[in-house]
């Protein structure tokens, strides 16, 4: 070990007093009514999951907490770290105004452990039984460093920049049943010890990076908003910005409108490719596609919401296409029907008032009638999909449209080119991350819910729906607002248009999509549509870049190796021998002899050595053996099933190496290796059975959903 770790027991309190004496406490700014003692902290547990007389119960062993770089010290008991806590506290003379914060990579799963034994002045959290702080009365306040990193710990320790530490594996059992009694081994106790000592370093260099603790954001896409609020209220921009804002505003309706309009990614799979291995697939994907629709188009809503005056169809139409105009509205369809016969743009789940409606894994294959709230680019897109009888247009809001903010280009463009120049460069790592986050960051930044329903937690967890008329209308005066709910619904629609212009032209040849990538076969007869699309995009960009005094060379930068890395056009993503797909998220492929899984509910890794597995190691067999009906027992899946358990549990249990202990646990999370089976849906297999009539399909015998 290279550190010196210290029991719970051993702890010399002279020797941690000298380190407590000495910290600084600091604010994020002179507004701020919180100060945070500037320094690393970290903490992490190991768990056991077990049954107890057939009841699942969970319960931690072991603990390690770091403070600074000079204080490691771990225990076995909660009541241990409590009594630890309650010492620094006190020398510190903490509160929720004079605080320490300890970083926890998956705060949610620790706190579901220990939220019973502290008592909580707030917890911050935006989806249920996931917390991204929590803040004991006693002033520690824990923190995700997995929301703040948006990466696994093993990567959060490869892209350390000024230290180096690996996290270790294979060196702890967890299917041994362990209490705080357990006997551990100096390899298994150097396997815990090392989580705390990854967190220390990481967010020591976290605090180099923003000044002081303080600042540092709650999350991935807090580091985004920060920056591009910082150009947005820039003295030269402040006063455009408010005035700006000041027109974009919302009204419930709206925005439940805008709710229901929103989609995000598409990803599906042609009908007629589902179930055959198909032979020499070539992939491509856009380099960076929100991004890069978040500069190319002049689309995005940038009025006052306008009332629109409907005459007739034919004029509305006329309308959508109009390029300075934005319309959202629900379009009521009568005969609906597909016409193109390898893939469907209308998902299901966003249909309402549906009648005889035929599906394709999700997408609408055909209906006699269904109702759907979109927006012009989503109608651009549904023309040259369906046919139909007749349409209604109802409920319709307008904009007129043009590029984004200023503020907003000049985030994308900078994100985008110091991801790509510092990509490689030695002593540059910190920077290229940063700035890689940042960029994927962006998109989720537009589409952040204004109106979620509030998380609330008093020793148990609750809902409180918002009052939704107040959110908006505090919204709409929020003199700090620089983004535009709309914009992010518009984002997802170019994207999508995007993709589909290479769906439309692969025509049969096209395989499978997903989000910003799609799968085809022969190749050679497409190379003129994606030398076009390049072309045509890259001349979008340019019109930007002149129009609003940018240089395009900013969106082609060079690597390290002097390579032109341009920004939104089709690239080159694999060639595979072989592919085969189930369904979204569902393919299997070799490439470069290389056996691949993407099996949605299967770990990557453990997806494809189970199917080598049980293919004597031959990748075409396990090309075959991944098909409807296809388990993967437990232990072999890589991924566990959650149980949460709020109820107290005490009583004996015995461990791995014959101890029994009493143990307790008063709240818990109880992991259990899940299987998996390869299904379809009823419906799905129904209708390829009907609709598909070249090839056999593996659907006989099919586990129905």
């Amino acid at each position: 070990m290279e550190k010196d770790f210290v029991s719970f027991e051993n702890i010399n309190y002279d020797e941690l007093d000298k380190i407590l004496l000495t910290l600084k406490f600091v604010k994020k700014n002179n507004k701020s009514e919180v100060e945070y003692a500037n320094v690393a902290c970290s903490f992490d547990t190991e768990t056991t999951s077990t049954k107890v007389n057939g009841q699942k119960v969970a319960f931690t062993y072991f603990w390690q907490f770091a403070l600074t770089d000079n204080f490691y010290c771990y225990g076995r008991t909660w009541q241990d770290f409590r009594t630890l806590v309650n010492y620094i506290s006190s020398r510190l003379s903490l509160n929720p105004e004079h605080a320490l914060i300890c970083y926890i990579h998956n705060l949610s799963f620790e706190f579901q452990f220990m939220r019973k034994w502290f008592e909580w002045e707030s917890v911050f959290a935006v989806k249920d039984r996931t917390p991204i702080k929590a803040m004991t009365e006693q002033g520690i306040e824990f923190r995700d460093s997995y929301i703040l990193s948006g990466l696994p710990l093993k990567l959060v320790a490869e892209n350390l920049t000024s230290h180096t530490i690996k996290k270790l594996v294979g060196d702890l059992d967890y299917s041994l049943i362990r209490t705080d009694v357990t006997r551990v081994t100096e390899k298994e106790l150097g396997y815990m010890l090392n989580d705390v000592i990854i967190l220390i370093y990481y967010i020591t260099e976290q605090i180099e990076q923003y000044g002081n603790i303080a600042k540092i954001p709650l999350t991935n896409t807090g580091r985004v908003r920060q920056a591009v609020k910082q150009k947005a209220f820039s003295k030269d921009n402040r006063y455009l910005t408010q005035k700006q804002m000041s027109m974009l505003t919302l009204t419930p309706e709206l925005y439940l409108k805008l709710k229901r309009a929103f989609a995000g990614g598409f990803t599906h799979a042609n009908k007629n490719y589902v179930g055959k291995i198909v032979q020499g697939v070539q992939s491509m994907d856009f380099t960076s596609s929100y991004p890069t629709v978040l500069l190319s188009s002049n689309r995005y809503p940038m009025s006052r919401p306008l009332e629109y005056k409907f005459t007739d169809n034919e004029r509305f139409i006329r309308d959508i296409h109009n390029q300075k105009m934005m319309f959202f509205f629900t379009a009521t369809f009568k005969e609906l029907v597909t016409k193109i016969d390898f893939e469907n743009y209308l998902s299901k789940s966003k249909c309402f008032n549906t009648e005889n409606l035929v599906e394709n894994n999700g997408r609408v294959w055909m209906a006699s009638k269904l109702s759907v709230t979109i927006c012009s680019i989503d109608f651009e897109i549904i023309e040259k999909c369906y046919d139909w009888i007749d349409v209604e247009f109802s409920d319709i809001t307008m904009f007129t449209c043009n590029y984004l903010p200023k503020y907003m280009l000049e985030s994308v463009i900078q994100f985008y080119q110091q991801k790509t120049t510092l990509k490689g460069v030695e002593g540059k790592e910190r920077e290229y991350l940063l700035y890689k986050g940042m960029l994927n960051s962006l998109y989720g930044m537009t589409v952040t819910d204004i109106a979620k329903p509030e998380i609330t937690y008093n020793q148990d967890w609750g809902k409180e729906l918002v009052d939704l008329p107040k959110v908006i209308d505090d919204y709409n005066n929020d003199k700090y607002r620089f983004i535009y709910y709309p914009w992010g619904v518009v984002v997802t629609a170019l994207a999508r248009q995007n993709l589909w212009t290479g769906i439309l032209e692969l025509k049969n040849d096209y395989i499978y999509s997903d989000t910003d990538s799609v799968k085809f076969i022969n190749a050679e007869k497409h190379t003129d549509y994606f030398k076009r699309y390049n072309k045509d995009i890259t001349e979008k960009l340019k019109i930007m870049c002149e129009k609003k005094g940018f240089n395009y060379n900013d969106l082609a930068p060079k690597t390290v190796k002097g390579v032109s890395k341009p920004l939104g056009v089709w690239d080159d993503d694999g060639f595979y021998t072989y592919f085969k797909t189930l369904g979204a998220k569902r393919y299997v492929l070799v490439e470069n002899g290389k056996f691949k899984t993407t099996i949605a509910g299967l770990g990557k890794k453990a997806g494809a050595d189970y199917l080598l597995k049980i293919s004597n190691s031959e990748p075409l067999q396990a090309m075959k053996n991944f098909k409807i009906g296809l388990f993967v027992p437990a232990g072999e899946t890589g991924k566990n099933t959650h149980t949460y358990i709020d109820d107290e549990f005490i009583g004996n249990v015995t461990d791995y190496q014959g101890v029994t202990r009493e143990t307790e646990s008063l709240s818990s999370v109880h992991l259990e290796p899940t299987s998996f089976r390869m299904t379809i849906s009823k419906t799905f297999a129904e209708f390829l059975a009907e609709m598909v009539t070249h090839g056999t399909y593996e659907i006989n015998g099919v586990n129905y959903e």
